[in-house]
């Protein structure tokens, strides 16, 4: 598979416009934090965060399946999941949904 520059470069440019204090930058934050598994797919990891689009809800049990993948809780997880600031999941995901919505140009 041979990378696009522009593809890389539009991710590149969303990431950066996305506000440092947002619960999007927060959710992002938490995912750069975690590690899978060697034996966790692209694939498996791509179907548990697609669930959790689905059903926001769920957001509490998903981070905790997600840091679970290496079977090592870092402090670096922990510290990202505590800076989420999650009290309600469905909240947490629908402030998400209008923080993308605003940045979609």
């Amino acid at each position: 598979m041979k990378l696009d520059k522009f593809v890389l470069a539009q991710n590149m440019a969303f990431l950066i416009s996305i506000p440092p204090q947002s619960n999007l930058a927060k959710l992002l934050a938490f995912c750069l934090a975690t590690k899978a598994r060697g034996n966790t797919t692209g694939t498996k990891i791509l179907e548990m965060t697609y669930e959790l689009m689905e059903n926001p809800s769920k957001l509490p049990y998903w981070t905790q399946e997600i840091m679970g993948q290496d079977l090592d809780y870092t402090t670096e997880e922990w510290k990202a999941l505590g800076e989420m600031g999650i009290k309600d999941a469905n909240e947490f995901m629908s402030i998400l949904w209008h923080e993308l919505e605003d940045l979609i140009w």
